[in-house]
């Protein structure tokens, strides 16, 4: 079932403060409001629509959590939805067949509340151009947060494997290569961190972001390391933020990263171009604009609204705009300039929908100020990295 919502009438006013006027909103959408849902993940496909990845709970207590995979058209109508039992998604993207490769995973809790255990299974799962699986893999003892497409016509997957009790790190980061059906060709390990964000880099290797373990959450805990088409560790670099949530290549061979409280743009070495606070907020995605900057989504930590702002080359904020009763996890580039938006809806104190809404680029840049300095800690970094099946509410 979807819903699709007015504006005017569903959609709180959105707060905004900038120096050019923000991106108007051209169109929004929730899915399942009839179960607490959200989006974990969203792409742009071939045909002009998108994909979106996320996860349903039947129960708010006790209840069975259901990966959900929506396909729309290009104004976010629903074409069809498929379910997929007992885990959840992280991530989405098209295959060159037209079908999709996803990333879902599940984890179990033991322990005494405040030292739980974390263990638990993930799974590279293809379906066909509508959505029903062909195959899957299961990759035991990993939690995945990134799959993508190779140029081979097989895939990569990155997330972190959890430790056996008792060890000193809870994760270690990992990542994975595979052939067309999903069967492991080579992983590489990396102690004491977890990987959150990973892609295919333009010369056919990867770059890989996330954060020390044990979770401290301490600024210079953040992580880029970039690999040849091999695995070979190329380069291994730390920045002065405490966690990277996505990475995104820029034009000229570098990479833009967003995370907790910062984000920040290094060269195709990884030596710092620049770093950027923006006070309260998890950033969860970053994009690439049309106009050279970027654009930063998330959330804020301090309040639970979803915002996303956009840059300069320079990572000088231009506008910013928050949607209020929302969250936003995920946002990718669309035709024409537009940026489609994922997370969740909040409907009330106990309801929630799986959320997609699309905004558009109206202005030309235009210099303003930074956001000010602020707490070099974020708990809820902590609580996201390590509760696999808790929701970012």
């Amino acid at each position: 079932m979807i819903v699709a919502l007015l504006i005017a009438l569903v959609l709180p006013a959105v707060t905004v403060s900038a120096a050019e006027t923000a991106p108007p909103i051209a169109w929004n959408t929730t899915f399942s409001p009839e179960e607490k849902s959200k989006f974990d993940a969203v792409t742009a496909t071939a045909d002009g629509g998108y994909v979106a990845l996320g996860s349903t709970l039947t129960k708010t207590f006790g209840g069975r959590e259901d990966l959900l995979l929506v396909k729309t058209d290009g104004q976010g109508n629903e074409t069809w939805i498929q379910r997929l039992p007992e885990m959840a998604g992280s991530s989405v993207a098209e295959t060159a067949d037209g079908g999709y490769i996803l990333g879902g995973y599940n984890v179990s809790a033991t322990g005494p509340e405040q030292n739980f255990t974390y263990q638990g299974s993930s799974f590279l799962i293809k379906t066909d151009a509508d959505g029903m699986e062909t195959w899957r893999q299961v990759l035991p003892g990993e939690k995945v947060s990134v799959v993508r497409p190779t140029a081979d016509g097989g895939y990569v997957a990155v997330g972190w494997l959890w430790n056996p009790p008792g060890s000193a790190d809870d994760t270690t980061a990992v990542i994975t290569k595979t052939d067309a059906d999903g069967t492991p060709i080579w992983n590489r390990t990396f102690p004491a961190a977890a990987a959150n964000a990973g892609i295919v880099t333009s010369d056919g290797g990867y770059i890989i972001g996330g954060t020390k373990s044990p979770f401290n959450n301490d600024r210079g805990d953040a992580f880029l390391i970039r690999l040849d088409a091999d695995g070979n560790t190329l380069w291994k670099k730390n920045y002065n933020a405490p966690v990277i949530f996505d990475v995104k290549e820029t034009g000229d061979g570098g990479f833009v990263y967003s995370g907790n409280y910062w984000y920040g743009l290094v060269d195709a070495k990884g030596e710092e171009v620049w770093l950027r606070n923006m006070e309260g907020m998890a950033g969860y995605a970053v994009v690439l604009r049309p106009s050279g900057g970027y654009l930063i989504a998330g959330t804020d930590i301090r309040n639970g609204e979803g915002f996303a702002f956009g840059t300069g080359a320079d990572g000088t904020i231009q506008w910013t705009t928050m949607f209020p009763a929302a969250g936003i996890y995920a946002a990718g580039s669309a035709p024409g300039g537009n940026y489609t938006l994922a997370g969740v809806r909040y409907l009330s104190p106990d309801a929630s929908a799986a959320w997609l809404i699309n905004i558009g680029e109206t202005a030309k840049p235009t210099p303003a100020a930074t956001p000010g300095f602020g707490a070099a800690a974020a708990g809820a970094a902590l609580l996201l990295l390590i509760a696999g099946r808790k929701r970012r509410e």
